[in-house]
This record gives C-alpha cells, sequence and structure tokens, in this order.
C-alpha cells in the first residue's frame, strides 16, 4: 500500500520549496534563455518541479531539496542550450558564450551563483513592470514569475477566471517579445521612472494581500510576505534602496504585522479596537520603524512615507483608546496635498469621527468631491451606516449596510456587515 503520510510529506515539502524557489528559478533562465524566452524558461522549471515530485516521492526527499532543484535546473538549462543553440537566440550578452560546450558550462554556473540569482529577481522585477505592461498584467507577471503562483491562485487570489489571468499573461509575455524586453536594472532618470512603477506594482499587489476579499482561497500572509520579500530585494541593492523604497518597505512591515488578528477563529472580521494586540508582529513592527528612520533622508515625501507614518502611530499606540488620532489626522492632511482622492479623504472622515464624532465624519464625507466614484466601494456603505446609526438615523443606516452586503465579497466581510444590519433593525 502507498504511504499516504510519506506522500503528503513531500506534497508539502515541494509546495513549500516551490513557493520559495520557483521565482528565483525562472529570473536566471529567464536571464539565461533572454526575455523573450520567458516561456520556455517557465516551462523549463515547470519540469524540474514535476520530476522532483516524482523523484521524491519514489525515492525519498534529498538532504538539501533547494540543492537538488538548482542542479536540475541547471541541468536542464544545459540541455535546452545544447539542444537550441543552432536554431534559438539567447540573452544577448551571453549567447555567443553559450556556443560552446566549455564557456556555456562556465557561463551557467556563474548564472546560478546566489549573487546573480538576487540580481536576477531584481531585473527580473523591473522587466515585469516595464511600462509597455498593463497594471494588471504586471502583478499577474509578478506573481507567476516571482512568487510562483498557478494561473489558479492568481485567479482565486483576484475573484476572476483563470482564461483572464491567462489572457493577462498572453499579452504581458507578447509585450515582453515585442519590445524586446531586457534584465537589467536602468540608470539615472529611468532608474527613477521605472522604480516609481516596481513600488506601485507592489503597493497594489500588497493592498490585494491585506483586503479580506479572499480569504477563503489563497491566504493573505502568502501575498504579504511575497511583498516584504520584493521590496527588500529593493532595500538590499545599493541603486534601488531610495528613502521612497524604505518607506514602502516599512508600510508594508506595520501592515503584515497586524494581519493575524484581523480575524479571529471563528473567521470573523474585526476592527481595530477588538483586534488582540497581543497577536501583532512586534518583530516585525520594529523592522518597519527601522527601515521608516531609513527613509528619513532627503526632501522628498512619498505617499509611503505618510501612509507608513499612520500605520506605525496605530502600531505604536497600546490600546485603540491610546492612538493618537491628532497626528494621524495630521499625517492624512498632508496625505490629502499629495493625493486628494475619495479613498485617502474617506479615511480621513474615520480619524475625523474618532476627535469629533460622528457627525462631523459624515458632514466631511459629504464634502468629499468625486465621492460618486466610490458608490460600487463596499466600504463607503460600512462606513456610512455605521456612522448614520451612531447618530440615530436608523433607516438610512440600513439602507446602507444592504448596500454593503450586496457589494461584500468574502465571507467575512458579509457576515460582518450581517450583524451590523440585525444590530441597526432592533
Amino acid at each position: 500500500m502507498p504511504n499516504t503520510a510519506h506522500n503528503d510529506h513531500v506534497l508539502q515539502t515541494i509546495a513549500t520549496v516551490t513557493r520559495a524557489e520557483s521565482g528565483k528559478l525562472v529570473s536566471v533562465l529567464t536571464r539565461i534563455f533572454g526575455p523573450h524566452n520567458l516561456v520556455m524558461a517557465e516551462d523549463a522549471v515547470q519540469d524540474v518541479l514535476l520530476k522532483a515530485i516524482e523523484n521524491w516521492q519514489e525515492h525519498g526527499l534529498p538532504d538539501n531539496p533547494r540543492a537538488w532543484l538548482y542542479r536540475a535546473t541547471r541541468n536542464r538549462a544545459i540541455d535546452i542550450v545544447r539542444k537550441n543553440r543552432r536554431q534559438q537566440t539567447f540573452a544577448t550578452d551571453i549567447n555567443t558564450l553559450l556556443d560552446s560546450e566549455y564557456t556555456a558550462a562556465t557561463t551557467l554556473n556563474d548564472c546560478f551563483r546566489e549573487t546573480e540569482i538576487r540580481d536576477d529577481q531584481l531585473r527580473m522585477m523591473f522587466a515585469c513592470c516595464h511600462p509597455s505592461i498593463g497594471r494588471e498584467g504586471q502583478i499577474a507577471l509578478i506573481l507567476k514569475t516571482l512568487s510562483g503562483l498557478t494561473v489558479a491562485q492568481i485567479a482565486r487570489a483576484f475573484i476572476v477566471k483563470p482564461e483572464a489571468i491567462e489572457k493577462r499573461l498572453y499579452r504581458a509575455r507578447l509585450a515582453f517579445r515585442d519590445n524586446n524586453a531586457t534584465l537589467e536594472i536602468p540608470g539615472g532618470t529611468a532608474l527613477l521612472q521605472r522604480l516609481d512603477n516596481v513600488l506601485e506594482t507592489i503597493y497594489l499587489l500588497f493592498n490585494e494581500a491585506h483586503s479580506t476579499s479572499y480569504q477563503d482561497s489563497l491566504t493573505r500572509d502568502d501575498l504579504a510576505q511575497d511583498c516584504i520579500r520584493l521590496c527588500s530585494l529593493l532595500t538590499e541593492h545599493v541603486a534601488t534602496s531610495l528613502p521612497q523604497t524604505n518607506a514602502l518597505l516599512a508600510l508594508l512591515c506595520f501592515h503584515t504585522a497586524r494581519l493575524a488578528s484581523r480575524v479571529d477563529k471563528q473567521g470573523d472580521l474585526q476592527l481595530m479596537q477588538y483586534q488582540d494586540r497581543s497577536l501583532w508582529d512586534r518583530e516585525l513592527i520594529e523592522k518597519g520603524v527601522w527601515h521608516l528612520e531609513r527613509a528619513a533622508t532627503g526632501e522628498n515625501i512619498s505617499r509611503y512615507h505618510i501612509e507608513a507614518a499612520i500605520a506605525y502611530e496605530h502600531c505604536k499606540a497600546a490600546s485603540y483608546e491610546e492612538t493618537d488620532w491628532r497626528s494621524i489626522l495630521y499625517y492624512y492632511d498632508l496625505l490629502t496635498r499629495l493625493m486628494p482622492t475619495p479613498v485617502v479623504l474617506l479615511n480621513r472622515a474615520i480619524a475625523v469621527k474618532e476627535l469629533e464624532g460622528p457627525q462631523a465624519a459624515l458632514d466631511e464625507i459629504k464634502k468629499i468631491p468625486g465621492i460618486d466614484f466610490l458608490q460600487n466601494y463596499y466600504l463607503l456603505h460600512a462606513i456610512l451606516g455605521e456612522l448614520l446609526s451612531q447618530t440615530g438615523k436608523k433607516e438610512s443606516a440600513i439602507s446602507h449596510y444592504e448596500k454593503a452586503m450586496q457589494m461584500a465579497v468574502s465571507s467575512a466581510e458579509r457576515k460582518f456587515i450581517q450583524q451590523k444590519l440585525n444590530d441597526a433593525k432592533k
């Protein structure tokens, strides 16, 4: 009889190693084969992972699964180069070095050094955020190539059909090929422009991780940790360890540190005032503080600086009652000057509520320019329901809670709003 426990352990190990290493392997093979051969690199890594499952189930786990994968991937790269060197062009700068057996082996060995693999991930990050690729495609490409997620996992994360993700990836790969994308870290002005794109992509990806919208599928912590890992790579490179990069990493750390308390053991959504702060990751908060201090150089202040400062105010408060709402409102005023979007102004109104009461917050929301833009945003209606309920306007509160129920995606959101709706009807 097959050893089910053994097979489960092997499958769990391969799943863990895949999440940790597949992005690195795709990056280094794309460096070797060239961005125009991205699909070839992805297929090669997939082949290695499938062989690992077969080999490890039959012969048991190797002493060092990671080293096994790297050796197997290097050997697979050698096979592909040997088979295709006469009819295929690989990465431009090393293509001629792959023509002979001797130089090919040496070149491939160099490509698999730790420092090169780390830099390849950075280069891949910039390539994934090439301006010719749409934002949705950039995020899907990063999740597929650098985070090692399957199309099905990405689809669940964004609550779309797998076919939609396949189309995004297809268009992104076409852009790679048609625009002759290169794996390099740009310099000068181009670096700053592309870095802004990279940071925004990580920021948007993290917003998905921080959302409760898909907590029934891919865990939020997985994506949050991926964002921290990618941003950490940027802070570890001299060319990209800039104030805004450190500010974003600080922001990611502060928010991720609180993830464990946002949903309780029963799957119920917990507002900030009811969260168990003993569950907050203090080590991650300290890491955030360190990067926030590193971000405090130069004259430019980014949105990441201000949002990190707001997040830190929440993290440093020993209790909800001890939160410094005046400082938070001050930071929101700064953020409003930088980017007066409806979402920022809505969040600012919550700080106003803590200082001046629910009616003052309602008055602020009414004044938000472009508030109609948020009519399909469930949080707007959930917030309005709460504020109206607190000011005694129960019928209006019920109406907004019902709208929020229609728009909420996850079971935790719907359960939370349903309880609020039930309370308002009492």
